[in-house]
């Protein structure tokens, strides 16, 4: 099929289906769904660029893969007479653009019909286009192509799961894909899975996670001076209900054993703040808490200062886990003793800790198959399990430091094969 003939069948399908479109947008906020944010933006009506510089346009779906181009914004922001505009997916998505990205423009994307996506790039006048993590927007890629404007997807990846019901619609996908100039795929699984869908050899290179560059860099942008640790202390990252006790029993058994462990609990969301308060009051240990009224100048200090005053640290504050890993002897991530699927694995190992985890971790599993690959990671199956290894690596500090030492060095590595190739696609950016 050739991407004319897509184009054409992919409006008719819009044409038919426009009323039961609008019918889903409209019926969403009253099925406790979120709405699709600044209708006026979705319509096209994007803020405009004002002047003649050449336009990057970046489009990021939502929070992670905001977060994940950090350090490819700045870059770019590099290029002389360059401006860099984000378009995003959700409203959470634009909120955190416009905190953490130095963007020129930030907007809500338009909804992919043809009329409101001519629009959107009549006010963008893109030169160039990336997408992370490959999302298709048939109309944007299109209009792309048929403009000669090159698009680039960073990031790509695609779940076996996504593979099996993409290779349905392999006939539609192939042209689609074939848009893009080039394809920056995570793995040598993602690269095998876009070229079975149709895309060309020569336009797949792999990439490796951006995140991790991202977060390597974070490290050297915004972390305090070093603090060493004290105490040997396990620290626990987005607690979810349901998995506390596991992470309480897991401490109280081996207190018994190491008198001067401590735990540092950080839940992943705060709504259950008294309930964390009362369970942890139930196990009889001295903590103290800290919420959003909490302030300090160095929170891995200040940390290390409760620590010594008590068993336990409930931090129940935005922005704050990040520092706290370096003061860590071991992480657990939550979300895997329950069915969440677990969460990041990268910012543990970036302050070169060892990570265990539980049995669900899908959410993760690339990045936790890797690092248990190069010995960085330990995987458990139940609490008994995270009970025996966790005491394993508080006795054996000479084991605890190897693996320490293979999950920095896969990180910096995997960061390293990123930048190289950011680098050549940055010049060629450069040259558009």
């Amino acid at each position: 099929m050739t991407l004319n003939t897509f184009f054409i069948i992919y409006q008719i399908i819009h044409i038919l289906g426009f009323p039961l479109i609008l019918v889903y947008l409209f019926t969403r906020p009253v099925r406790g769904k979120p709405t699709f944010g600044n209708f006026i933006q979705r319509m096209g009506f994007l803020p405009k660029v004002s002047n003649n510089k050449k336009t990057i346009w970046l489009h990021a779906v939502s929070v992670g893969e905001i977060l994940s181009i950090q350090s490819l914004v700045r870059d770019i922001k590099k290029i002389p007479d360059t401006i860099c505009y984000i378009t995003t997916g959700t409203v959470t998505g634009k909120d955190m653009a416009l905190k953490k990205l130095d963007a020129d423009y930030v907007s809500l994307i338009s909804f992919d019909f043809l009329p409101a996506m001519i629009l959107a790039f009549k006010r963008i006048n893109p030169r160039s286009i990336i997408i992370v993590e490959a999302e298709l927007w048939p109309n944007l890629l299109c209009l792309a192509n048929f403009k000669k404007i090159p698009t680039y997807a960073i990031n790509a990846r695609m779940s076996q799961r996504s593979f099996r019901r993409y290779k349905v619609f392999k006939r539609f996908l192939s042209p689609l894909l074939n848009t893009f100039k080039k394809l920056y795929v995570q793995t040598k699984d993602d690269e095998s899975r876009y070229k079975n869908l149709g895309a060309s050899r020569n336009k797949i290179s792999p990439l490796g996670n951006l995140k991790t560059l991202n977060v390597l860099e974070k490290v050297d942008h915004e972390k305090a001076l070093p603090v060493k640790t004290i105490y040997p202390t396990i620290l626990v990252g987005s607690v979810h209900p349901g998995e506390l006790e596991i992470y309480l029993k897991l401490f109280k058994t081996l207190k018994k054993e190491v008198f001067n462990l401590k735990l540092i609990l950080a839940p992943r969301h705060f709504h259950w703040k008294n309930a964390l308060v009362k369970k942890i009051n139930e196990y009889d240990l001295k903590f103290e808490l800290w919420d959003e009224k909490h302030t300090s100048n160095n929170d891995a200090t200040s940390a290390q200062q409760s620590l010594h005053k008590n068993d336990l640290l409930l931090v129940c504050k935005l922005g704050t886990l990040f520092d706290l890993y370096q003061i860590s002897t071991i992480f657990c991530l939550g979300g895997t003793f329950v069915k969440i699927g677990g969460h990041n694995l990268l910012e543990p190992a970036v302050w070169s800790k060892v990570s265990l985890i539980g049995p669900y971790y899908q959410n993760c599993k690339m990045i936790a198959d890797q690092l248990e690959e190069v010995n960085g990671l330990i995987k458990t199956n139940n609490e008994k399990e995270l009970i025996r290894k966790v005491r394993y690596l508080i006795k054996n500090p000479e084991i605890t430091q190897s693996m320490e030492f293979n999950a920095a060095s896969w990180l910096k590595s995997e960061a390293q094969n990123v930048k190289i190739q950011l680098a050549d696609l940055l010049n060629e950016l450069k040259e558009i």
